[in-house]
């Protein structure tokens, strides 16, 4: 008996020279806004206790968590970020951290050491950004087809990660 497999290749689709061009206009002019479609969590045994008691939003897996009706961005508009995302995961600091928070990752100003640079996939926006008593470093990769990929590691909780889209905009930042 013989088997045979056929094999088709799933290559991605072809970036073309209009968006590539797109990218550098938008990245160039430091105006643009991300809207995450997707969280991705570190996966700890408290997040795996929460997954288990079946608080996570419906089609969200314990990695995999899914922001429709949530209200996030992360916007630049020249020099200055602001940032508001949800966040699921675990906090480092225990005690007053938790008073008068609602958790949420959040930030607004001006960010030190941004760091921009062209890469064989698209551009990485690179910096901190304080807030509070928190501090916050921020890569974000920019792909040509407008997807992108936004991590989020901090003072006082374990690093996220949040999987979405960006736009050009002209809006201020609030």
């Amino acid at each position: 008996m013989v088997l045979a497999v056929g094999c088709a290749s799933t290559s991605a689709p072809e970036i073309t020279s209009e968006q590539i061009k797109e990218l550098d206009a938008i990245v160039n002019s430091k105006s643009f806004e991300f809207k995450a479609r997707w969280a991705r969590p570190l996966v700890t045994s408290s997040l795996n206790s929460v997954a288990n008691a079946g608080l996570l939003p419906q089609g969200s897996t314990i990695n995999n968590i899914d922001l429709v009706g949530n209200n996030n961005y992360l916007r630049m508009n020249g020099d200055s970020v602001v940032a508001y995302f949800p966040y699921f995961g675990e906090r480092q600091l225990g005690g007053t951290a938790y008073l008068g928070s609602n958790n949420a990752i959040e930030f607004e100003g001006v960010p030190g050491n941004m760091k921009i640079n062209k890469n064989e996939k698209g551009y990485m926006v690179a910096f901190d950004i304080k807030h509070k008593t928190e501090t916050f470093q921020v890569n974000a990769q920019l792909f040509p087809n407008k997807k992108s990929n936004i991590n989020i590691n901090s003072t006082h909780r374990f690093p996220i990660s949040y999987i979405g889209n960006f736009e050009k905009t002209e809006e201020q930042l609030h």
